[in-house]
C-alpha cells in the first residue's frame, strides 16, 4: 500500500455527521462511504444497511458501500446532461 516505502497511517477525521478513523496514504486521505455518497447525489448513509427479508435491516461494511458508489451513476452529471438535452430539444 502506498509508494516510497510510505507506511499507511490512521488520522482522526471529525465532522458533525460522522467521526471514524480515516486511512492517510502519502498525505492523502481516503474518502468516507458518506462522502462518496454525497459526491454521487445520494442521501447520507444510503448504503449503511441492506434489507434481508427475515433479519431485516443488517449493517454494511465500509467496502461494500464504496463497491455500491464505485457501480453507481452520479445523479447531478445525469441531471445535468437530461437538462441540456431537454434545453437543446425544446430550442
Amino acid at each position: 500500500m502506498g509508494g516510497g516505502g510510505v507506511t499507511p497511517t490512521l488520522n482522526s477525521f471529525d465532522n458533525v455527521t460522522e467521526s471514524r478513523a480515516t486511512v492517510v496514504i502519502d498525505g492523502v486521505r481516503r474518502l468516507t462511504p458518506m462522502e462518496c455518497e454525497r459526491l454521487q447525489g445520494f442521501p447520507d448513509d444510503w448504503t449503511s444497511h441492506r434489507v434481508d427479508k427475515k433479519k431485516g435491516l443488517i449493517p454494511q461494511a465500509d467496502s461494500s458501500r464504496y463497491k455500491q458508489m464505485g457501480n453507481a451513476v452520479a445523479i447531478p452529471c445525469v441531471q445535468w446532461i437530461v437538462d441540456r438535452l431537454v434545453k437543446y430539444e425544446n430550442f
